[in-house]
């Protein structure tokens, strides 16, 4: 095996440059096919926790007539809260916590200026057991006091009204007429996650209730589970529970996370065709390089098969030649696509001035990191060898085709 290997390497370095200049296709494709599978890992990852620790938690118990299609929730989809899921709740040794929530559409004004936003009546303790979001409150709050509203860091700078500001909040209620309320500016929301940073303000659970009139009604109950338990579980368990209350059903985070995972897939695909397409075009170089190898050396090619040499031996001479180009680029490649990898995981990439305000999909502010895996890595050149291997077929069979005459000529 290591004559195969010296000979095949020998070879390919008599044209040094016409060797290095055949192997940058696969070193770039097999370096940004890490660089690109790694990014959209992490973000992948980052968009789903963004999700749970903000938005969705690990299980929701909502209104019959709730639909994700919908986007949101409204103030016909509330209902009484039952005492024997809380009961259940309080009691599980598998749930973390539980926050009954008010999510409804209004309009925010400062007096002058009105912007649409997502408005979510929460407890202050149940709901800082199930979401991160009191932890990005800038100033640190200790309570959520009534008649105060917590807005988002994008909704701040477009108002940027002084601590003790009144906004009014303006929705239709439960009665169908619409009302508003002052409230007092209390803190900035910064997250992370766009939706909640572009269009969500957080009010005391008591005056949504009394604003809305919906009598102790909820949107939602969000239920985050304890670490390394099992959300198929606490599904099973609650369905007896669920068969008295036909007007409600459970929603996984799996659910809400629907559009992440397709956006995903989207994403995946379309990247691994265009630097599968960059491959290919490498591998067509280490054919066509092979080629001029073989057609510089017909008549050492002639000689060798004069004194006997097989065809399967001339034909494992270039394939050895072009899985070597080919391991040789996939290494320098996952070397290179090692070292972004590890960048764009540890350090990340802040696109904040790129993005700006718009929506690319995933629930991400602008800082993007990669997930380090180095099965990715293996994976990546594994592809450029099998590259290398395949491309070099053709030629090692027109070898076998020439004429041994025709070839010492």
């Amino acid at each position: 095996m290591m004559y195969w290997v010296n000979l095949a390497f020998k070879n390919i370095m008599r044209k040094k440059q016409r060797t290095v200049l055949t192997m940058l296709p696969i070193i770039f494709g097999t370096a940004i096919l890490i660089f690109i599978l790694s990014m959209l890992a992490g973000v992948n990852n980052d968009s789903k926790l963004n999700l749970r620790n903000y938005e969705s938690s690990d299980l929701r118990i909502v209104h019959r007539e709730f639909s994700l299609e919908k986007k949101g929730f409204g103030v016909q989809e509330t209902f009484s809260i039952p005492d024997d899921i809380i009961e259940y709740l309080e009691k599980s040794e598998i749930v973390y916590g539980f926050a009954p929530e008010v999510i409804f559409i209004g309009n925010l004004s400062d007096g002058r200026n009105k912007m649409p936003v997502i408005c979510r009546g929460v407890d202050y303790n149940s709901y800082k057991k199930v979401f991160l979001t009191f932890e990005k409150v800038y100033p640190t709050l200790e309570s959520f006091q009534n008649g105060r509203v917590l807005i988002g860091e994008d909704i701040y700078k477009w108002y940027e009204m002084p601590y003790d500001s009144i906004f009014i909040l303006q929705s239709r209620t439960g009665g169908g007429t619409f009302d508003a309320i002052d409230l007092y500016y209390d803190g900035i929301v910064a997250t992370g996650n766009p939706k909640i940073d572009r269009t969500t303000v957080y009010i005391n659970i008591s005056d949504a209730d009394k604003f809305l009139n919906l009598n102790s009604r909820v949107s939602s109950i969000a239920i985050k589970l304890k670490k390394d338990t099992s959300l198929d579980k606490l599904i099973k368990d609650l369905k007896p529970l669920m068969e008295h209350h036909p007007d409600l059903k459970l929603i996984s985070w799996e659910d809400m996370a629907v559009d992440i995972i397709a956006i995903d897939s989207a994403k995946k695909y379309s990247s691994s065709i265009i630097i599968f397409i960059v491959l290919i075009i490498g591998g067509v170089g280490i054919a066509n390089t092979i080629l001029l190898s073989v057609y510089e050396r017909m008549k050492e090619i002639g000689t060798m098969r004069a004194m006997g040499a097989s065809n399967a031996t001339l034909v494992k001479m270039f394939v050895f030649e072009g899985a070597s180009m080919g391991i040789l680029a996939s290494i320098i490649g996952m070397l290179i696509g090692t070292a972004l990898m590890a960048y764009i995981s540890f350090i990340g990439m802040d696109m904040g001035n790129y993005i700006k305000d718009i929506d690319i999909g995933y629930p991400i502010r602008s800082l993007f990191r990669g997930s380090f895996d180095l099965m990715i890595t293996f994976k990546a050149g594994l592809f450029g060898l099998i590259i290398g291997i395949a491309a070099s077929f053709y030629p090692a069979y027109r070898v076998v085709k020439e004429n041994i005459i025709r070839t010492l000529k």
